[in-house]
Parts: C-alpha cells; sequence; structure tokens
C-alpha cells in the first residue's frame, strides 16, 4: 500500500470519504488547506491508495511554537479527524507515515482525534464526549420529541422579541464579535477571523451561519458544517447578560428545523465536557452521546502535555487572559489561538 502527502486537492479523495459513514467534513483536503492557509500552518494530507484507487485518508496539521511546542494534530480546529481506513492494513500504513513524518519534523507528539480508538499503545484522553441528535424531515417531529422545558425555552425567547436569521459571509463580521466576546470571558484566545471566513468560502453549499437578534443586535451566533448528512456546530456563542431570555434556545432550534429541511440526518451538539455545564445544556435537547477518544503518539523520550483550558498547567494563564481587555484579546488572541488548533 503506497501513502503519499498530496498537496493537490483530488476529488478522488472527497468520493471515498462521501462513502464513509465516519468521514467528516474536517477530512476532506479541502478542510486542511483552509485552515492551515488561515493560520499559516503546514499541512501534511496523507492518502494511501494503490492501482485499485484510494484506500484511506489521514489529515495532519503541523504546529511549531515557542509557547505551545512542536505537534501535530488530526484534525485542526475540528471535534474530529484521525484515520479514515478501509481495512487495518490501510489503518497501520497511515499510522506509521504519520509516525515517520513527525520524526523527521521533530514533533513531540501528534493527536488523533478519533471517534473509535486506535488499537495501539497510545496515550489517551479521557472525559470529552459529543452529542448527536437524529434528525427528521419534518421537524415538527423533532419539536415534539422536546422536553416541555426546552420548548417553553424556545418560546421564551420567541415572546422576548428574540427573532432568528441565517446566512452566509453576510453575518460573518457579526458572528465574530460576539464569538470574541465570549472567548474572553473564557479565558482562552479567539480563532482568527480568516480562519472562519477560508472555511465559510472553501464550503459554500456544506456551510451556514446562524444568529439571533433582539431589537436589532446580535446576541447569539452559531457557524455550522454539513457534510453526508451529518451537521455539526463547532463555533457557537452568546452574550450572557441575556442567558434569562434563552437566546441559545431558539439559536439551536433554528439550526435543527433548517437542518431538517434540508435533509440532513443527524445533528452534533458538539464536543463537550462530562457532567459540566454545557453538557448539560445539550443533554436536555435528548442526543445521543458519543464518546470521543483523543489518543496521542509522543516521541520516546518527551513527556505529554494536552493542550486544553483544563490543563492546570494554564489555570494562570486563563485567569490573567479574562483580565485582559476585550479589544487587546481580539488583536492577540489570533496569533495565539492558529498555535492552539
Amino acid at each position: 500500500m503506497d501513502v503519499t502527502i498530496t498537496k493537490t486537492f483530488d476529488p478522488e479523495c472527497d468520493t471515498f470519504l462521501k462513502n464513509r459513514p465516519d468521514a467528516k467534513i474536517c477530512h476532506t483536503y479541502k478542510w486542511s488547506d483552509a485552515v492551515a492557509r488561515a493560520a499559516r500552518l503546514k499541512s501534511f494530507y496523507l492518502v494511501a491508495c494503490d492501482h485499485k484507487g484510494i484506500h484511506g485518508v489521514l489529515p495532519l496539521v503541523h504546529a511549531k511554537s515557542v509557547l505551545f511546542g512542536n505537534f501535530m494534530v488530526s484534525q485542526a480546529f475540528s471535534d474530529y479527524g484521525g484515520l479514515i481506513a478501509d481495512s487495518a492494513e490501510v489503518r497501520d500504513a497511515l499510522f506509521n507515515r504519520a509516525v515517520e513524518t513527525a520524526v523527521k519534523l521533530g514533533c513531540e507528539s501528534i493527536e488523533f482525534r478519533n471517534t473509535e480508538p486506535l488499537p495501539y499503545d497510545l496515550q489517551e484522553r479521557t472525559g470529552k464526549m459529543c452529542m448527536h441528535l437524529p434528525l427528521a424531515p419534518d421537524p415538527d417531529e423533532i419539536w415534539k420529541s422536546f422536553d416541555p422545558k426546552v420548548r417553553n425555552q424556545v418560546r421564551k425567547a420567541e415572546k422576548s422579541d428574540i427573532v432568528a436569521q441565517d446566512g452566509s459571509l453576510e453575518l460573518l463580521d457579526d458572528f465574530y464579535r460576539v464569538y470574541t466576546a465570549r472567548m474572553h470571558q473564557l479565558g482562552t484566545p479567539a480563532y482568527p477571523h480568516k480562519l472562519m471566513q477560508n472555511l465559510l468560502e472553501v464550503f459554500p453549499d456544506n456551510s451556514r451561519l446562524f444568529a439571533v437578534r433582539l431589537n436589532g443586535l446580535t446576541i447569539g451566533v452559531g457557524l455550522t458544517f454539513h457534510f453526508n448528512g451529518f451537521v455539526e456546530i463547532p463555533f457557537a456563542s452568546t452574550f450572557t447578560q441575556y442567558n434569562s431570555l434563552c437566546p441559545n434556545n431558539l439559536l439551536y432550534w433554528s439550526v435543527i428545523k433548517y437542518y431538517c429541511l434540508v435533509g440532513a440526518k443527524c445533528f452534533d451538539f458538539g464536543r463537550c465536557t462530562v457532567d459540566g455545564p454545557t453538557y448539560q445544556f445539550k443533554k436536555q435537547w435528548g442526543p445521543e452521546p458519543v464518546a470521543l477518544h483523543y489518543q496521542y503518539w509522543v516521541r520516546p523520550g518527551h513527556r505529554l502535555s494536552v493542550l486544553s483550558p483544563d490543563n492546570p498547567k494554564y489555570k494562570r494563564r486563563v485567569e490573567m487572559w479574562k483580565k485582559l481587555p476585550l479589544w487587546t484579546t481580539r488583536l492577540l488572541g489570533p496569533y495565539i489561538s492558529r498555535n492552539l488548533p
């Protein structure tokens, strides 16, 4: 089995991925290219093939900085990633080529963002999951399945004169304004505006921005992606001072309703910490929990340090970031976060 690092888009890769129920939009070459260009990182898109065609892909992005070290991740700026292979032979070939590439680059680790664990001797990060809600062509069917509390929260937002809207690039500035403010509150550097812009431009038919407004002011936003019938909302934020009016509930309902009508099969509420506040919000909608298996190859002689706000190592930095002026975090955040893919 030949494993190559491709530097150009090959439609055969997309054909292969569209026939794989475990493939996500982040597994595509276009995602790798878009995020690498936006964050000024290097993409290594591994493709396994023989004379019969393509048998597997592994998207890798390489990040190297003084603050966070030298590492690779599959896949950058996504909840998912990892290997897509049609056999154990292909899986092993892709994994071995990834390790070989990481060693040549002097990387300390590779992070594989899997839903199914790889059968190797790897370190694993636990405690994270996604929440998947099966959809139906008729949104009323989904609406009736919700807990009465959820329906009442959506109605409360509507009675408070909050209105929902969806679109694309024309909503990006509003999206970024709310998103960066919320990231500041959480003590986390926001991803670059260019990242969101690139993804919307590269996937015009697979992406959608949603917003909820009160008296003309955007108070909640979400960026979604749709691939293989699977919908993700990796970026969503609201102004917390309006939480009592339940804008988040109307935002998510507008997303769910929209994707029911376009024929999507499953909505992913996104990654969360088990039993955390975000987990509790998502759980009330009745989705199915899906464990995430983030596994790490670590270079011999090195110690793994997980790049996460939950890591006690970064607690002091998180608190310091919260105290900075918002305009400062909007200026500096993209330069820092591009090395936190």
